[in-house]
């Protein structure tokens, strides 16, 4: 579902990716265009409602999606954002289901992620680490941390014992929060997750994951009409686009990723 390799930084402090831009820069040679327009707010609460609406055009929209790295354990969910019934188009709610391994046992681990999108037939890739907060459980308008670019496991366990989550670990903390990405509107059409070993000068890549933005078209085949084949292939459906769906069946299938 990506495209990864190993990668350094420049510091611990200014962790700029040029391993990552180059190796962008290499996959991504054709023109992009826009994600389809998300839908205004049909749902409530944190996450989309176990509906899958058509776009005007007749085309089913994915609110939900995945990413799974096919070389580490990193792997999770990925949302749109209401408050209140309105979409929040800067903000999109991630759950991260596995990943690798030492990051519990590793007090120099840490995880960032970065904003990336096509122009034209070049890519650009965001060198400052997107900012997030986690809110607990399924999602609260309370957020219970402030907003971070990193995260260490001893970062985690700080506030599961500030707010009482039971449990132990990273990927049980994941399961009972939820991490809300922002700055991450249409401007940008996916996001890459990084976890890093910060005992190196530069910091060394020991896992990473990219994924679509959501909303997203449904059809992996439709997706594929107007997006270079890099993107493409983050499609969580690129592996079954030969599969004869309707647009209805492809936007009640990526409900399998909602939380």
């Amino acid at each position: 579902m990506n495209t990864l390799t190993n990668q350094t930084v420049v510091s611990d402090t200014k962790p700029l990716r040029i391993a990552a831009i180059l190796m962008l820069l290499a996959l991504l040679s054709a023109c992009g265009s826009k994600i389809t327009p998300r839908e205004t707010s049909l749902y409530s609460g944190s996450g989309p409602l176990n509906v899958s609406p058509l776009n005007p055009a007749g085309e089913g929209q994915a609110e939900c999606s995945m990413f799974d790295s096919t070389s580490t354990r990193l792997s999770g969910k990925v949302t749109t954002y209401y408050y209140s019934g309105t979409l929040q188009e800067d903000k999109v709610r991630v759950r991260i289901s596995s990943i690798v391994d030492g990051y519990d046992t590793n007090a120099n681990y840490f995880i960032q992620a970065f904003r990336w999108k096509m122009n034209g037939s070049t890519v650009t890739l965001d060198e400052t680490p997107v900012q997030f907060t986690f809110e607990k459980g399924n999602g609260s308008a309370s957020p219970i941390s402030a907003q971070l670019s990193s995260v260490h496991a001893t970062t985690l366990a700080r506030i599961r014992t500030e707010h009482s989550i039971s449990g132990s670990g990273a990927v049980d903390f994941f399961s009972k929060s939820t991490m809300v990405f922002t700055g991450v509107d249409y401007n940008w059409q996916a996001l890459k997750i990084v976890i890093y070993d910060g005992s190196t000068t530069p910091a060394t890549v020991v896992g990473q994951s990219d994924f679509l933005l959501p909303v997203i078209q449904a059809n992996p085949n439709k997706y594929a009409a107007t997006h270079h084949s890099t993107l493409n292939q983050l499609h969580p459906f690129w592996s079954q686009r030969s599969q004869a769906l309707s647009e209805s069946e492809w936007a009640n299938r990526a409900q399998s990723f909602c939380f």
